[in-house]
């Protein structure tokens, strides 16, 4: 394949590697695939000033291939989907920062995200999520959307945006058109969407639609087929990419595939088809992100697609114009800025939302405990509940934030799959105690936490119970003396939890699922 054609497909792939610096098996993944973009997870993340260094490392790279400068993106989003850890800043879900019931806390936490990225050299960010959670059982989504209502969705979106943009980074609105009402991780598999075009319409599109006139500058797929409007995944329809979200909804920035090593594409197709069926969609930049060899191999059959006239060099002409369109509209360039430092206004104010986004709920009387209270901390810890997330404990953190609230704290931490040995202690420990802190993590879609919920109740110990992900764990646990919705288990979440059960700041937040009371 010739150089110029490389290079012309290469700003149609995004690439993915291992580690925290810029190894040779790096640097000829770039220098073969002549990669547009890059995405970072955990695994290239050590300290701010390490990743900050990655990054002018890539770009120096990209410089002395002779590519434009790369797009160096991420996932995160706030709550459960976060690449970061501390001393860097991990905001509150986007259902949390809905619960305020103000857009101003979205422009404020894509802000906070837009700044930390920036500084350390990354320029697109896989966010804001504006997908209507419409599906308690939804495993994937769930409090990373704003809410279940499209109409605050939205409003929260649009409020985002303006964060992002004004913190020169790209965001993308995600997943479209809509990964709210589905029962399946497209990690894992493939999910169907049967309503019709009105419903899809009314809930689905309505927040990416009103994200496109407000100048979304991208967008991610979703691994979904939609029967109503075609019947192949949306990532590799061209009735959904081109007639849909290019003609109808007049989008003109750029459309990123959702990773297409995911099952839901991977199994059906092999990431070489998926990637010529979605650039023949529509889509403008693909995520192959398997090993490197197969990165590489995705390349050389984007490359083959052209030269044997499946895909047309046009698609991919237009790709660049759209790709370097944006690189001058954000002041995406070769140099990075020298690292800043760690900014500690941006913790102080997603604790501030933090605070204000939680929810107490029932008998709101039950709360504060005194210090002195005997406290039994129930914690069912599930580092990872969806392949979106990283693995990360609390346990730790959860222990320290109550024990200092409550020094006669007996804290069990519980494995994701506990026995009934581990039971009967939780037992007892409740029984010695003056009260329960139950910490459920998604228990509406986990039979053992609910089992261990219900039997708790059954003691006289009054329980406080908080609900650290999924919303509708309230109802698992219906008697409870209090019930808190964090929205998620970020550390600044779970402080503002303690600090309620403790007394010492107050709550406002208004739960954004009509099915919750108050």
């Amino acid at each position: 394949m010739e150089k110029a054609l490389r290079n012309l497909i290469g700003q149609s792939l995004m690439v993915r590697f291992e580690g925290t610096i810029l190894t040779p098996e790096t640097r000829h993944l770039i220098s073969q695939t002549r990669a547009g973009g890059v995405i970072l997870f955990t695994d290239n993340i050590t300290t701010p000033a390490a990743l900050h260094a990655l990054c002018s490392d890539l770009q120096a790279h990209a410089a002395e291939e002779g590519l434009p400068p790369l797009l160096i993106s991420i996932d995160q989003e706030g709550g459960v989907v976060s690449r970061f850890s501390e001393p860097l800043t991990t905001v509150p879900s986007q259902m949390a920062q809905a619960a305020t019931n103000d857009p101003f806390a979205a422009y404020t936490c894509a802000r906070i995200n837009g700044e930390q990225l920036r500084h350390l050299g990354i320029n697109v960010d896989f966010a804001p999520v504006l997908d209507v959670n419409c599906n308690p059982a939804n495993p994937v989504i769930g409090t990373r959307a704003f809410s279940e209502q499209p109409d605050v969705v939205e409003l929260f979106g649009v409020a985002a945006l303006r964060g992002y943009q004004e913190s020169q980074v790209i965001a993308t609105i995600k997943h479209f058109p809509g990964h709210g009402d589905t029962e399946i991780d497209s990690h894992l598999g493939l999910h169907i969407v049967r309503h019709g075009l009105e419903r899809l319409k009314q809930i689905e599109l309505a927040p990416f639609a009103e994200a496109i006139r407000a100048g979304a500058p991208a967008v991610m797929t979703a691994h979904i087929v939609f029967p109503e409007l075609d019947d192949v995944p949306a990532t590799l329809s061209h009735t959904i990419l081109t007639g849909l979200l290019r003609e109808e909804l007049g989008f003109e920035g750029i459309i990123f595939t959702d990773a297409l090593e995911m099952r839901a594409i991977a199994d059906r197709y092999g990431p070489d088809e998926a990637a010529i069926l979605s650039k023949k969609a529509g889509a403008d930049i693909v995520l192959p992100l398997g090993e490197i060899k197969d990165q590489l191999a995705v390349a050389e059959a984007l490359g083959n697609a052209v030269q044997a006239g499946r895909l047309s060099q046009d698609m991919f002409e237009a790709t660049r114009q759209r790709v370097d369109t944006l690189r001058t509209t954000y002041a995406i360039s070769h140099t990075q800025r020298p690292y800043a430092g760690i900014d500690p206004t941006h913790r102080e104010q997603a604790l501030a939302i933090a605070r204000r986004g939680i929810t107490v709920m029932h008998n709101r009387d039950a709360l504060p405990l005194a210090r002195e209270t005997r406290v039994a901390l129930i914690d069912c810890t599930v580092p990872r509940f969806s392949l979106v997330e990283e693995s990360v404990e609390r346990a730790k953190l959860l222990q320290s934030l109550v024990r200092a609230s409550f020094p006669h704290t007996q804290a069990i931490a519980l494995a994701p799959h506990f026995d009934d040995e581990a039971v009967s202690q939780v037992l007892d420990c409740v029984q010695a105690c003056d009260a329960v802190i139950l910490v459920t993590r998604n228990a509406l879609l986990n039979k053992q936490q609910t089992t261990l919920a219900q039997t708790i109740t059954h003691s006289a110990t009054p329980i406080i119970h908080v609900s650290a992900r999924n919303p509708y764990d309230a109802e698992v646990v219906p008697n409870a003396a209090a019930t808190i919705l964090t929205y998620g288990d970020p550390p600044i979440s779970l402080q503002a939890a303690v600090e309620i059960i403790a007394g010492s700041v107050l709550t406002v937040g208004q739960p954004t699922l009509s099915k919750l009371e108050t």
